[in-house]
Parts: C-alpha cells; structure tokens; sequence
C-alpha cells in the first residue's frame, strides 16, 4: 500500500474552503511545524487598515509629515512588489534575493507613487488649498487601507485559509516519511490511512463513473467522516507509539522494560481496533472499485460490438472469405456478460454500501439478545 498521497480534510469545513485549500496543497501546514504564531490573519489587516487609516489623516492634516509618508508609503509599496514576486514565482530564497530584486522594486515604487500622486492632485486640486495637507497622499493611504485589508482577507487567500484551519486537516506528511523509504513496518499508520484514503477515492471514481445506478449519496459522507476522525485517531496513535519506542529504547534495565508493557498493550489494541475498521472500508472500496472495472470492461466490448460490423465489411472487401455470422455474434454475447457482470457488481456495491454505517456504528446488544434463545 502506498502512502497518502493528498491531504485530508474535516468534512465540516465548506466545499468552497476545501476546494481552495485541495488547490494549493502547498501552502498547508505540517503538523510538525506546529499552529501558526500570531499576529491572525484578521488581526493583520485590522492593523495593516488603521495604520493607513490614520496615515491618511496625518497627510491630510499636517504638512510637515507629508514627506516621511510619502518615502514610508514607497518603502510599503516596495514590500508589497517584493511579498509579489516572492508569492508567484518563488524567486526570492534568502535575504540575498530580497536585496537584488530591490534594486528595481524599489524605483518602481517611487515612480508608481509620484505617478499616482500627481494623477490625483488633477482631481483632488481644489482641497489642497482648503486642507493644510496632502489630499492626494491621504487618497492613497486611504486606497492601501482598503486595497491591503481586503486582500488579506480575501476568501480565496490560501495562506490564511490555512492558517485559520490549520487544525482542520492532515497532511501526508505528517505521517513520516514516503513509501519508498518507510516500510508498513515503520510507519504502520502511514499504511492505513492510505488504504482510507484509496477506499474514499474508489467510491468518488465509483459515483463519477457508475452515475445514476450507483447512488453513493449516504456512504460518501460516510467514508469522509471516518477518513478524518481515523486520520486523526492514527497521528495520536503515531505520536504514543513513537513516545514508547523511544522510552523502550531508552530503558536502562527490565524492570523499565517490565513497566512500559501496559502502554505497549494499549497501542497495539488501538492499532488492532482501527485497523479492523479500516478493513470494513476498504473492503467496501473493493467491490466499488470491482463495480467500476466490470463497467469499463462492459463499455469496451460494446466498443467493439459497435464496430464489428465495419472489421466484417473490411474482410469483405479485401477480397478474404467473409466472417462468419456466429464470430459476429460473439461479440454481441460478450457485451451481455459483460453487462450482466456489472449489474450484479453494481448491486453488490449498492448493497454493501447500505450496511457500510451498520458496521462502523454496530448498535450496542442488550441483555436479552446476549442469550442464547433456545435456553
């Protein structure tokens, strides 16, 4: 089995959020790097608004500031080309790339703001000589305030989307290392949550694939439930399990050893337990995947049913001994089997799926249904 390949999120979270975040798996944060420091995303634009908010009553008040707002408002719009082309093209590293890139940023920034200023005093000429400061220069603070806030909060800003949810989602990687260098031994709950994450995609091909015939409305929802409330069950159990290697590691006699069994037996009960219900998944997986593959298989020899008769015409013309009807008539047999295969596939799907929540949620026996009833 191979490790999880994508990241895995509480179905809580809306389509819309999780669609943005699936985009740009990139800009997720691991587990290990731990939750995000402050200032919040919300915070910053509150601060980043009345900063230049009050900016802008300042230039629009008094006029010997209106100089030092200007170079700030150049030197901000500069960080913001340089946040630009640092969130695009990734080609600011270190420090270093920061310091080349401001040698155009920063003049670009000066003739951007000069530009905009004396665009502005042609509109905003007549309040200069009412108001003892800049017009202008606080029309553009005011324009940073708004611009800046609204794109910090912007809905499609993955860097804040995942920093507000960042306890809402499971990377691979915070799983250990890949397949190709972890075996299941290893990293044993990497393993089970890709068999998670394979029956969850089997059932979405299945619903893609299938359409109508294959009502996935109820068990789809179902396995994302269980796909996150397992994923979050298995890096809990990753975290004791890697405590108790290390603590068995580190023992320094038997009776250490001796102690550390009452642990030891906890996760491998955890481990057993989650691992059954995982079997319960996957094997419903297997009969969609199974379903899937015979409606391939059907769509294909009808492929080739539909175009027997053009093969039987081109025997025919070249000259050969014509086909034989009943070799024609087999592939019209074969796309009957084959469709029969897959309804009955389908129907097992269909039906395995409508007692999938039975066994994930089995209802607790009563005392009476314990005995035996012939006693």
């Amino acid at each position: 089995m191979s490790h999880p390949c994508r990241p895995t999120f509480d179905p809580v979270l809306p389509a819309r959020t999780i669609e943005r975040l699936s985009a740009r798996p990139e800009r997720l944060i691991p587990k290990a790097k731990g939750p995000p420091g402050r200032p919040t995303w919300r915070e910053s634009a509150l601060a980043l608004s009345l900063g230049c908010t009050t900016a802008a009553a300042l230039a629009l008040l008094l006029n010997p500031l209106v100089l030092p707002l200007s170079i700030l408002l150049c030197l901000g719009t500069t960080a913001f080309v340089l946040g630009l082309v640092s969130y695009r093209n990734g080609t600011t590293d270190d420090w270093a790339d920061l310091v080349m890139h401001s040698f155009w940023a920063l003049p670009l920034s000066v003739v951007g703001v000069l530009g905009a200023r004396v665009a502005l005093d042609q509109v905003l000429g007549p309040l200069g000589t009412v108001l003892p400061g800049d017009p202008s220069l606080a029309a553009l603070y005011l324009t940073a305030a708004i611009a800046g806030g609204g794109a910090i909060m912007h809905p499609g800003m993955a860097a804040r989307l995942s920093a507000e949810n960042h306890d809402r989602y499971v990377l691979p990687e915070d799983f250990g290392r890949p397949s190709s260098y972890a075996t299941r031994r290893e990293e044993p709950e990497a393993h089970l949550f890709a068999r998670l994450q394979q029956a969850t995609d089997r059932v979405e091909e299945g619903r893609r694939v299938l359409g109508d015939s294959f009502d996935a409305t109820h068990t789809l929802p179902l396995l994302k439930e269980e796909e996150w409330r397992l994923a979050k069950e298995l890096l809990r159990l990753r975290t004791l399990r890697r405590e108790l290697l290390q603590r068995r590691k580190n023992a320094v006699s038997d009776q250490v050893t001796q102690a550390l069994a009452p642990q030891n037996e906890a996760v491998t009960r955890a481990h057993k337990a989650i691992s059954t219900r995982v079997d319960a998944l996957a094997a419903y997986g297997e009969r969609v995947h199974a379903a899937v593959t015979a409606h391939r298989e059907w769509e294909q020899c009808q492929e080739i049913a539909d175009r027997a008769g053009d093969y039987a015409d081109l025997a025919l013309n070249s000259g050969q001994d014509p086909v034989r009807t009943d070799e024609l008539d087999s592939s019209l047999l074969s796309v009957q089997a084959a469709h029969t295969v897959r309804e009955e596939l389908v129907q097992e799907a269909v039906a395995a799926g409508s007692s999938l929540s039975d066994a994930l949620h089995p209802r607790p026996r009563g005392p009476q249904q314990d005995e035996d009833p012939e006693t």
